[in-house]
């Protein structure tokens, strides 16, 4: 679990009274990830486009290479498309393999790899939130 934790709203905080008194509430680094991932889907302009019809971000594959192997594990993709799942799997220190059967998938799928392990895969942020409201938006509470 502790791969895909997720930042704590209040990370220093300490117990003030009891048997725990000083100690942190929760575990140091992060909360548990929630049942509901809010990851962006890839469209026109997101910055892992290819030509693929219904390709999915690293994003999604990450939090579960993460937190279903460890590094040097291998990780199969029978249907891997233009290769989210080998990168992804790359980035993170584990072996990949994958099956395909349309060459320009396969192609475009070596690519990714390679510039996976190169270190210059274009992806989105794992970090960034999926939306930031302006400050003029309805949904900005105001004081």
């Amino acid at each position: 679990m502790d791969p895909v934790r997720v930042p704590q709203k209040y990370p220093g905080k300490r117990h003030f009274k009891g048997p725990h008194k000083g100690e942190y509430s929760a575990n140091p680094l992060g909360k548990n990830p929630g049942d509901v991932w809010i990851i962006p889907n890839v469209k026109h302009n997101h910055p892992e486009k290819t030509v693929h019809p219904c390709q999915f971000p690293v994003e999604l594959v990450e939090r579960l290479v993460l937190a279903l192997t460890r590094r040097g594990d291998l990780v199969l993709d029978p249907y891997m498309g233009v290769g989210t799942t080998p990168a992804a799997a790359v980035v993170h220190g584990r072996r990949a393999a994958g099956a395909e059967i349309v060459p320009e998938y396969v192609k475009i799928a070596r690519e990714r790899v390679a510039q996976a392990v190169s270190g210059t895969l274009p992806a989105r942020p794992r970090s960034r939130p999926v939306y930031v409201p302006s400050p003029n938006s309805p949904l900005v509470k105001r004081s």
